[in-house]
């Protein structure tokens, strides 16, 4: 309509006055209003128009101005208070459709702006199907979307998502079957019924939609059903003008079945050029880095892979980045051999981008240093750079003690006695044994790792869903007193009463233990069995009253599955490359030689391992585990001797110790001939500290294997084994306490299931905890048991 046309119909319908008649009067105005609103977009005209409507005039028509001024006030004003102030004046018998969009623009302020969703969900509901199909469908949607993604109840998401209709509103049914399909893939894991809901998705319903879907059955068969010709037939379905980030997503995919499943590279490669970097720069970055790999490794084209490598940013994805950098500097280390080139890659590699693969770098470049470029000061600085990263030091803990090793080669003048080729040799010598070494040592820690009383698999009643701890009744007053209890501790194992601790292995290995070893040992005790009279003698007695002590039975959430928190590999390693001597006998200066050291301020939660008993005399050994009394102790008001005999039969049997013991005897036998290979080798017999780093190797097990003598206490340990620095290790605060050196853990009431009060402790000490408990009134009850063993 030409602007003349436009005036003169303005000009004929601000003729119109309520003496013409309210009902016209109302609809002059009206589409005075929507004039000024959709043609002329002068909103505070149109809002003028729309507030001249009276209710009494006409109320459909006064119904549709006040929605308007809502939208305006929404949409264009952003003024969301006025514009539920306008739609708060809509009646539904006024003009039920209108009533209808309007609850459901209350429930999308409520929803999106104001955020409280009961109220949003309140809107919602007032909408029915009978009045608008189409809005139902809306309104319907974003319920699912608030007991989706807000309330977390995924049930109710999917009765609200089910009751959208097709017919009712094509496009928003199509998300409500792709947010089904999300439901069943990733929170109930039913990939058939997601793959059903994904399927009733058709690409003229919602476009854009449709191809989310097909990305996510792509997925489905590949990742879980492993059919890749299904998953690639979906993945094809994906055109690049419906999405173009998932369509570079679905080469993506294409290129890595074609490259990884049916080993067709040129097809591959086919898949990953489709990929521009403007339509998704991070999937761009990887497909750039798997075209470099395949011309690196498959294909051997070593400038062409560079080409590939070269074009991936760090904004676009750093993690990538770093890889592709980490790549480049082994191509030019490896094959070009022009190390200046391969460390300018290697040094763009930050922490920030990928902590791995810059551990690794700062390894590799510690060793071009060392044996390229003979520089020992640039050489230990990266050693201790990459000695920072927790994930670098706990998985190769072997880079260290090596790199140990061979700096202090260079400090007895290694290099001046031979040739590159023999330290070259050498090297490979240290870097394969104690690898070795360390895996070995690992086998062992993970069979004497206690990890079914960890795994909800097994049922309540699993035998060793339990541990003791035998102390003094002042220790667990302590730990339980009032505002302010202790927490756990893990003591220093210099200062145990049993000589031999942490001993027994290293003596056999012929490794001296040097006391002066800034690597410390910190360990807890327990017990599988919790009612033994032996242990009530030897532990925890009060005022020298044998058997006056007590049991505290913790429970499976005490301890924790990660197996590498038992040792702080980090600050190990930090301290050890920091000691390391210039060839003068100088304290190497590093640049990064101040650093702040931060652990991490709770240990909660470490693993918990079972003891190995050794007899180094004999070869005898066993492991720790319940005695079978304990099981009739545990049973003796349930079950007939018979039941739990067999119940006995069943623990020796699923413990499978004879396999376990032959496992770890073949592991020791191993490692005594690994060290015996190094403390016989003339040149590592140079080295002053080589006992201390050998013992190194095995510390995660030597506190783990006691002598036979003591098997009869079936121990189990917390251990936690760092530097003497370590910020964790509290200091004493008096003379008195100087021998008493330990690290905290946790709180210990909420993991307490029994206490086992010795067959001598005070009445008094049960009165106190009967008060304690009761005054608390926990939901789950900590039963005190008092020992009825005869004590003699």
């Amino acid at each position: 309509m030409e602007e003349k046309d436009i005036d003169q119909q303005i000009e004929e319908l601000s003729k119109i006055t309520r003496e013409d008649g309210k009902e016209t009067y109302a609809q002059a105005q009206f589409e005075l209003g929507d004039i000024y609103r959709n043609i002329k977009h002068d909103y505070s005209h149109a809002e003028a128009f729309y507030l001249n409507i009276n209710k009494e005039d006409n109320p459909e028509v006064y119904a549709k101005a006040q929605f308007l001024l809502g939208y305006i006030y929404q949409e264009i004003k952003h003024d969301y208070d006025q514009a539920e102030a306008f739609y708060l004046n809509i009646n539904k018998k006024d003009n039920p459709d209108v009533y209808a969009k309007t609850q459901f623009s209350l429930g999308y302020i409520y929803q999106e702006i104001k955020h409280n969703y009961d109220q949003a969900e309140t809107f919602y509901l007032n909408i029915n199907k009978k009045d608008t199909p189409d809005v139902y469908a809306l309104a319907l949607f974003g319920l699912g979307y608030i007991y989706y993604n807000i309330k977390h109840d995924y049930d109710q998401a999917e009765v609200f998502l089910l009751n959208i209709n097709k017919e009712d509103n094509p496009e928003i049914y199509a998300q409500a079957q792709f947010f089904l399909g999300y439901i069943y893939q990733e929170i109930k894991h039913d990939y058939d019924q997601a793959e059903v809901f994904y399927l009733n998705i058709n690409k003229e319903d919602n476009p854009e939609i449709y191809v989310l879907a097909q990305g996510n059955l792509g997925y489905i068969y590949h990742d879980i059903k492993h059919d890749y010709d299904q998953a690639e037939v979906f993945l094809l379905n994906i055109n690049k003008e419906d999405n173009p980030e998932v369509y570079a997503k679905a080469q993506f995919f294409l290129g890595y079945i074609y490259q990884e499943i049916k080993h067709d590279y040129d097809q591959a490669e086919v898949f990953y050029l489709n990929i521009n970097k403007e339509d998704n720069p991070e999937i761009y970055a990887l497909a750039q880095g798997n075209l470099g790999y395949v011309y690196y490794d498959i294909k051997h084209n070593y400038d062409q892979a560079e080409v590939f490598l070269l074009n991936i940013n760090k904004e676009d994805n750093p993690e990538v980045y770093a890889k592709a950098q980490f790549f480049l500097g082994y191509i030019y280390q490896e094959i070009k051999h022009d190390y200046d080139q391969a460390k300018a890659f290697y040094f763009k590699i930050t922490k920030e981008n990928n902590p791995e693969i810059y551990a690794q770098a700062q390894d590799i470049l510690g060793k071009i240093y060392t044996e390229k470029i003979k520089k020992e000061t640039q050489a230990t600085d990266c050693f201790l750079l990459a000695s920072k990263i927790e994930s670098y030091s706990n998985r190769y803990p072997y880079q260290y003690i090596c790199a140990q090793l061979i700096l202090g080669l260079k400090q007895n003048n290694f290099n001046h006695d031979f040739n590159e080729k023999e330290f070259n040799e050498l090297k490979d010598f240290i870097y394969n044994k104690i690898e070795n070494l360390c895996n070995l040592t690992n086998n062992i820690k993970n069979i004497l790792f206690i990890s079914k009383i960890l795994d909800n698999k097994y049922s309540k009643k699993q035998p060793e869903r339990r541990v003791a701890h035998y102390t003094k009744p002042a220790v667990l007053f302590n730990l339980l007193k009032g505002e302010n209890p202790s927490k756990f501790r893990l003591n220093i194992v210099d200062f145990m009463n049993d000589p031999s601790e942490n001993q027994v292995l290293t003596s056999w290995l012929n490794i001296s233990n040097h006391p002066d070893n800034e690597i410390k040992s910190f360990l807890a005790s327990f017990s599988f069995n919790h009612n033994c009279l032996n242990q009530f003698r030897l532990y925890g007695n009060d005022d020298n009253i044998i058997g006056s002590g007590i049991s505290i039975a913790f429970n499976k959430n005490f301890f924790g599955l990660d197996t590498e928190r038992s040792i702080n590999n980090e600050i190990i390693s930090l301290h050890s490359i920091k000691s390391i001597k210039s060839f003068e006998n100088k304290q190497v200066k590093l640049e990064t030689e101040q650093i702040e050291i931060i652990s991490a301020n709770t240990l909660y939660p470490l693993p918990l391992y079972r003891c190995l008993y050794f007899d180094p005399e004999t070869g005898y050994m066993a492991l720790a585990k319940r005695n079978k009394q304990s099981f009739y102790l545990e049973n003796k008001n349930e079950k007939t001797p018979k039941a739990i005999d067999s119940k006995w039969n069943e623990y020796i049997k699923s413990l499978d110790e004879p396999k376990k013991i032959s496992c770890i005897r073949d592991n020791l036998e191993k490692i005594k001939e690994l060290i015996k290979e190094l403390l016989d080798n003339s040149k590592l017999q140079k080295i002053s500290n080589l006992d201390e780093l050998l013992s190194l190797a095995v510390l995660p097990i030597s506190c783990l294997i006691k002598h036979a003598a003591f098997e009869d206490e079936d121990e189990c340990r917390m251990i936690y084994i760092t530097h003497i620095a370590d910020d964790n290790i509290v200091e004493p605060q008096d003379y008195q306490s100087a021998n008493s050196l330990y690290v905290e853990y946790t709180h210990v009431e909420e993991y307490i299931d029994n206490i086992y009060l010795g067959p001598q402790c005070k009445i008094q000490h049960k009165i106190w905890l009967q008060n304690h408990f009761k005054k608390k009134r926990r939901e789950r009850e900590i039963k005190l048991i008092k020992s009825e063993m005869p004590l003699r």
